[in-house]
């Protein structure tokens, strides 16, 4: 519908604010209709025990501060207060941080829905430790927003559950978000419970076991300071002046051609390949060093980005090796990981791609790349 009227209004210069208030509200309801389909399809899979969780180093203290970075400006933009606090005695743990970010985003993300302006919300994190190899974190968001009844606590867990009163008519949620929490702290061998009373708040308590590691690898140790004195050059272009290039594989003409307007936009370079034979040929016949980074769906006719990435990474030249190479893939189950992740390939853009976080990994790995 709202799509409808833009279209229906684009030429009529009276309308402009409105219809930068109508795509806002387009877009916005895009985001809705993506994170009902995304929990959809996660309980489908946690249901079914299709979930694998990867388990491997992660440092708290960054996860609970990448926790509280997305969710602070929502929560002051509400006019309530965010307290975040830190007690923590193994800084290094074993465990799937992605996973346990999803959990958090789900509580904090409903501690800032129903708390109103005026009160807080206190996010913190602690540590008990089990023995010399073992820790139990516990994570704790406590709002003092509007609480609920104590009907509604015994079913909060229950798949599209959502209480409904005068409170909460007008918040929208897909019902699946502490049900996914759930099953996702069960499978980590941990709990989740909550206390809450009505005009009161909340609090949401989830303990998670981990192996402590001992040693910190050094990838985890990388701080900004780490990387020296912060670039003037714009984000888009390397401390020379010289536009950050990035090769696009990518078969569907539709995502080729938002993903190329939005990098230009931004101030990279882009050039596009239609498959992976063909990626691999303009890389191959290109300069060496002419491409900082390379974007490579999966699932692409001719030759899939698994291959290109492996015949890209057996190239006999100087930036074979170097060259980051990001998996672009729908798929996020644990063997398409290992089969990216084994094909040379170094990280992930899991589809559809979050615009705000695909330009923040392509300017860290841009920056990791300065000639």
């Amino acid at each position: 519908g709202m799509n409808h009227l833009i279209m229906a209004n684009i030429d009529n210069e009276s309308q402009k604010p409105q219809i930068k208030e109508w795509l806002k509200k387009s877009h916005s309801t895009a985001r809705y209709l993506l994170s009902l389909v995304n929990d959809i399809l996660d309980m489908s899979k946690l249901q079914a025990g299709k979930v694998d969780l990867i388990r491997e180093p992660l440092l708290v203290d960054a996860l609970v501060d990448e926790v509280a970075a997305m969710q602070t400006d929502n929560i002051k933009s509400r006019g309530v207060e965010f307290i975040v606090e830190k007690e923590i005695v193994e800084p290094c743990i074993m465990g799937d941080a992605t996973r346990i970010k999803q959990i958090l985003m789900n509580i904090v993300g409903n501690a800032a829905k129903f708390t109103p302006k005026g009160k807080y919300i206190r996010f913190s994190v602690r540590q008990e430790r089990i023995g010399d190899e073992h820790v139990d974190t516990i994570y704790q968001c406590e709002d003092t927003g509007i609480g609920m009844s104590r009907e509604y606590l015994g079913q909060i867990f229950d798949t599209f559950s959502q209480e409904q009163d005068r409170n909460t008519q007008n918040v929208k949620g897909t019902g699946l978000g502490m049900a996914i929490s759930r099953l996702l702290t069960d499978a980590m061998g941990g709990d989740i419970a909550v206390e809450s009373e009505l005009d009161v708040g909340s609090t949401f308590t989830v303990r998670i076991p981990s192996a402590i590691v001992k040693e910190i690898p050094e990838h985890l140790k990388e701080t900004p300071q780490d990387k020296g004195s912060p670039s003037t050059a714009p984000p888009a272009a390397h401390a020379d002046g010289s536009p950050i290039r990035i090769l696009v594989a990518e078969d569907v003409e539709l995502n080729a051609e938002i993903l190329m307007e939005i990098l230009e936009m931004e101030g990279f370079e882009a050039v596009h390949a239609a498959n992976g034979q063909e990626a691999l040929e303009i890389f191959e016949d290109s300069e060496p060093y002419a491409f900082d980074i390379v974007m490579m769906d999966m699932e692409m006719p001719v030759m899939d980005g698994c291959t290109a990435a492996r015949k890209i990474r057996a190239l006999d030249r100087a930036d074979a090796g170097s060259v980051t190479i990001y998996a672009c893939t729908a798929n996020t189950f644990q063997e398409d990981r290992t089969l990216a992740l084994e094909s040379g390939m170094d990280d992930f853009l899991t589809k559809p791609i979050d615009i705000d976080m695909l330009l923040k990994k392509l300017e860290s790995s841009a920056r990791k790349t300065e000639r």
